[in-house]
């Protein structure tokens, strides 16, 4: 008996751990690959108040199943940065490498997952996913 009531909370814990792996959030799953982004819209008292267009390939942020990111930028200052995200519903957390905070978005979803629109307070940004070859 006291073999079965040890054994219990390894079991919950993993069950648990089942249910939180088949069931991630939409966006979660979504995320991971490489998303060419294609405009920043710059917001002032939550209107548009201009919006630069990039070239593809211009700023490209790579999300992994492992909760690590990665942005690199080829234009002229080649700015590479890195860290860890979070996903809460629609809600995309980026930290830099160090912890510190980078950005906090809410994500909206277009053409069955190929789009992507993030809005914060200041901004909002657009982008594609990028296609791999199989």
């Amino acid at each position: 008996m006291r073999l079965r009531s040890q054994k219990l909370p390894f079991i919950l814990a993993f069950l648990c751990l089942i249910v939180r792996i088949g069931y991630a959030d939409p966006l979660e799953k979504a995320l991971i690959g490489k998303w060419d982004y294609t405009s920043f819209t710059v917001l002032q008292k939550g209107k548009p108040s201009g919006t630069v267009q990039f070239k593809p390939g211009t700023m490209v942020f790579t999300y992994r199943e492992d909760g690590t990111w990665e942005m690199e930028a080829a234009d002229a200052t080649h700015t590479k940065l890195s860290g860890s995200y979070e996903v809460h519903g629609n809600e995309l957390i980026l930290k830099k490498a160090d912890g510190s905070p980078y950005q906090d978005f809410n994500v909206e979803l277009k053409n069955d997952g190929k789009g992507m629109i993030m809005k914060d307070k200041r901004s909002i940004v657009t982008a594609g996913k990028v296609e791999t070859a199989p």
